[in-house]
């Protein structure tokens, strides 16, 4: 599991195009946040992992072509937050009222060395990511105002 979410989070950095043809004659959605998190793939699932400022966490499916999935395309979904400076937070995650999305409230992510822990199970099979905070794009303004305050 550790080899894949490697690899899931170097296909992340190293970019992808907008559109592509990978999975033969279909076409490959991009993998542009819909909604200001970070967006991440296994096989034709992708899934974006929302860190809401203020605490909080969301995880929204969505097919190949980037159409977006019911949450219960996933099930047993489990997020831990992991500091340096304390024990794991274990997020207690439920599908929303409207069904669209994986949501849990959480202590919110500030420092860059912070691993966010997603499992959750896709086609009877057990998926476990570990991403770090600082590829986050909330993360990672966060630290950008901060320095231009500092500077200033």
């Amino acid at each position: 599991m550790q080899k894949l979410s490697t690899i899931l989070i170097l296909s992340c950095v190293l970019g992808m195009p907008t559109m592509s043809f990978a999975h033969r004659d279909k076409p490959h959605g991009s993998h542009d946040a819909m909604y200001g998190g970070l967006v991440m793939m296994y096989a034709d699932l992708h899934f974006e992992v929302v860190l809401e400022e203020e605490g909080g966490v969301k995880l929204y499916y969505s097919d190949a072509s980037r159409a977006e999935l019911p949450a219960a395309v996933v099930s047993k979904v489990q997020v831990e937050i992991l500091r340096d400076d304390s024990e794991a937070e274990t997020v207690v995650m439920n599908i929303s009222e409207a069904g669209d999305y994986w949501g849990g409230v959480s202590t919110a992510v500030s420092k860059l060395k912070t691993i966010v822990r997603v499992a959750f199970i896709f086609q009877d099979e057990a998926l476990v990511f570990e991403l770090p905070a600082h590829m986050f794009p909330s993360i990672m303004e966060q630290k950008r105002t901060a320095r231009a305050a500092h500077k200033a």
